[in-house]
């Protein structure tokens, strides 16, 4: 007859006197197990706590909703201010009188034959 290994048995059946693994959860020899359970879950609970709650979490999330909504109303005037100045720029090269009136405004150029009269503005009587 050929050698066969023997069962290896890791708890005694349940029927028996020593009482198996019901009586050992019911004793509370499992304890360690559980403890360890609580600990890990614990744990990653309170991880996820101060990640939410850090640097990283709501308060930056809301403090970048903010900057985003800021910045979302700057470009929006800065695109405003750009078609303002397209629109310019496109009157400058069309239009001669557009050109002609920052000519005489900005530069104080004239025609010829023309006088240009400079007004001052009002001195107060104390000024003099």
């Amino acid at each position: 007859m050929a050698w066969m290994p023997r069962p290896i048995r890791f708890a005694r059946p349940a029927g028996s006197s020593g009482g198996g693994a019901a009586r050992t959860v019911r004793r509370g020899r499992v304890w360690a197990p559980r403890a360890v359970l609580w600990l890990a879950g614990s744990t990653i609970v309170a991880g996820v706590v101060l990640v939410q709650l850090g640097d990283g979490g709501v308060p930056a999330l809301r403090r970048l909703r903010s900057q985003d909504a800021e910045l979302s109303v700057e470009v929006d005037g800065l695109v405003k201010r750009n078609a303002e100045l397209r629109q310019e720029l496109q009157s400058l090269k069309d239009d001669p009188e557009t050109l002609e009136r920052l000519a005489r405004e900005k530069a104080g150029m004239k025609r010829p034959g023309e006088a240009v009269l400079v007004v001052l503005p009002a001195s107060e009587p104390g000024d003099r």
